[in-house]
This record gives C-alpha cells, sequence and structure tokens, in this order.
C-alpha cells in the first residue's frame, strides 16, 4: 500500500541530489572565498545553478579558479537538479502523489469505524455484496489485492472505502478495524484463502458475525468449524435461482423487489428485540407495531429456541430479549422499529 515510506523511497534520490548540489557547491565556494559567511554562499550557489543570474557577488570573473568552478557548477549542477525537479514532477502528475493522500484520507475513515463491516474480496461475488452496502447505507470498508478491481470499485462507488493488500494478513485485518466491525464478508476467489481469513477473523474478533463464500460444497463443513457463522455457495444458489425461475416465477419477482430495489423500495428486513427495549417482554398485540410503523411481522424467531423461524406469528406471542423479528418495510419503517426496539448493533 502506498503510503509516505514509500514515497521517500522513489523520491529520496531526487532529493539528496538537490541538497548535496546546493551544498557540495557552497562548499566549493568556501574553500575559494572562506571569509565570507554561509548564508552568501549559499545564495551565490542557488542563484548560480537556477541561472536566475542577480549579480556576480563574488566578483569571480577577477579570479580564474573561481570563474572555472562557477562553469563547472552550472554545467553539472544544472544536469543534476534537472534531473531531480523533472523526477518530482513526474511524480506528482503521474497521479502518485494524489493517491498517497487519498490512501490516508482513507485510513483516517477507517481507524474511526465502529460496528462496520468489512468485505474480503472485490470480485465478481464481493461487488455485489459492495453494492448491496452501498445502496442499504452501511459503513464498510473492502479490502482488496489487486489494484485494478480497486479502481473499478472506485470508478463505481467514488465514497467507498478500499484498502490495497492481502485480506488474510492479521496487518491488513487489524488495520480495518476488525476488533470493532460488526461483520466481515469472506468473497475471495479461492476457497483455501476465505477458509484461512475466516480463521484469522475469528482469531482476532471472537464476536464478529463471518459469512464465507465457498465454491467446493465439501469446504461448508470446514468453514463452519473455521468460525464462519454462514457459508454461501455461488453454485448452489444459482442453480437453486434457475430452477425457482421455471417452477415459481412469481415468488423470485418478488423477492428480487425485497432485495434489489431501488433506495425507496419496501425491502425484507430484520430486528432483534434488546433487553432494554420498553416492549421486551410484551406481546406483539400490545406493542403496536402496525399502529407505530404500519407494517406487519411475516416471521419471527425466539432465543435460545428451536432454530426455525415462525412464519405469520399470532398477536399473542411473547417478544423476549433477542427475538429476531422478520418484515417488510421501506427506510422510514426501518428506522422507527429499530427505535422501538432499539437493537443493540
Amino acid at each position: 500500500m502506498l503510503d509516505f515510506k514509500t514515497v521517500w523511497t522513489k523520491l529520496r534520490l531526487p532529493f539528496l541530489l538537490s541538497f548535496l548540489t546546493l551544498f557540495g557547491g557552497s562548499l566549493g565556494y568556501h574553500l575559494l572565498y572562506p571569509h565570507e559567511p554561509w548564508w552568501r554562499l549559499l545564495y551565490m550557489t542557488s542563484i548560480t545553478l537556477s541561472t536566475v543570474g542577480y549579480g556576480d557577488i563574488f566578483q569571480v570573473e577577477h579570479s580564474p579558479t573561481a570563474t572555472l568552478y562557477t562553469m563547472v557548477l552550472m554545467l553539472a549542477g544544472m544536469g543534476l537538479v534537472l534531473y531531480s525537479i523533472s523526477t518530482i514532477t513526474a511524480y506528482v502528475l503521474e497521479g502518485q502523489l494524489g493517491e498517497l493522500f487519498l490512501v490516508q484520507s482513507m485510513r483516517r475513515r477507517v481507524a474511526r469505524m465502529k460496528g462496520h463491516y468489512i468485505i474480503c474480496g472485490a470480485g465478481e461475488t464481493g461487488i455485489h455484496v459492495i453494492s448491496e452496502m452501498v445502496h442499504s447505507k452501511h459503513e464498510f470498508v473492502v479490502l482488496e489485492a489487486d489494484t485494478a478491481k480497486r479502481d473499478k470499485i472506485r470508478g463505481l462507488f467514488p465514497d467507498c472505502c478500499v484498502l490495497v493488500g492481502d485480506a488474510t494478513s492479521d496487518e491488513l485485518l487489524k488495520e480495518a478495524k476488525i476488533e470493532s466491525a460488526h461483520g466481515l464478508v469472506a468473497a475471495l476467489s479461492n476457497d483455501k484463502d476465505n477458509l484461512f481469513l475466516t480463521i484469522s477473523a475469528r482469531m482476532l474478533n471472537h464476536e464478529i458475525k463471518i459469512v464465507s463464500k465457498a465454491i467446493d460444497l465439501t469446504l461448508v463443513g470446514k468453514l463452519k468449524t473455521a468460525g464462519a457463522d454462514y457459508v454461501v455457495s455461488p453454485n448452489f444458489i444459482g442453480g437453486m435461482r434457475m430452477a425457482s425461475e421455471i417452477l415459481r416465477p412469481h415468488v423470485v419477482t418478488f423477492l428480487d423487489g425485497m432485495l434489489r430495489g431501488k433506495d425507496k423500495s419496501a425491502r425484507i428486513e430484520e430486528v432483534v428485540v434488546a433487553k432494554s427495549s420498553p416492549f421486551c417482554g410484551k406481546s406483539l398485540q400490545e406493542s403496536r407495531i402496525y399502529e407505530e410503523c404500519g407494517l406487519y411481522i411475516m416471521a419471527l424467531k425466539s432465543p435460545g429456541g428451536a432454530a426455525d423461524f415462525i412464519y405469520n406469528p399470532p398477536l399473542e406471542t411473547r417478544l423476549n430479549a433477542g427475538t429476531v423479528l422478520l418484515f417488510i418495510a421501506d427506510k422510514n419503517q426501518h428506522k422507527k422499529i429499530h427505535n422501538m426496539f432499539a437493537t443493540e448493533r
């Protein structure tokens, strides 16, 4: 990743050459005119190298040695200075300095993140995850090793934070503030990399929610054992989608509208009943969700109970702390129900 150390490595030679030319030229004049102060020596060297020509302040034309030295300084020194200036100018014009400032700005933004999401991999799968994060207005950071993919993401989503590097590296994960992140998506192109990434992420944050991609279905068990909360197979999902398009096309169209609609569209959302919520312990009827938010609860899952959801739950169902509620809502409705139940995220 580009940083100030990298900039110094690339530009230290032209800077050192400029300094040595200025200092060396002044030292030569010091030997010829030992009684002159250093500021005058530096001034004489500067106007000689820059060919400004303000005047011969030392009257070097009266000394053949000084005249010869000044000619050599102008010819050799100007070459070194022009080389240094052209190198620095090319570096700036190529945009690398601007890239440095952009990267530093992103690092500062990431350093302030908390409760965010980390998207590892901006390939064919990761780019759709990024798109949904942007449309849902969630705070996130992308880790991608390929600079071409980074540039593509920046072009599609200009405000997106992208850190370039190996997502399986503990250092890069720490830079992405994994210790305070809410969730991580392992969408790297290689299943083994996703497995290693899952292990590293779980070690760095025991509470983080991890969703991993898996091409090979035989690795699903290993990924869950390694610490993934959920494992998604693009091939399996694609096959199910194709079958559903044939068997139940209207259902697929409906779900697409919920999951991939525009910013103002309603979507299937979830909220978790917090212990601090004033509605914790009350029934669905007592919470008056429809009156307050204008929506119905389509399914819920009680904490510590069966893994299955209860669809169209009866109104007398109690909402205990940790109960997961599923509903269809637009952004305003989602905000209202979120405030009602004070989800701790």
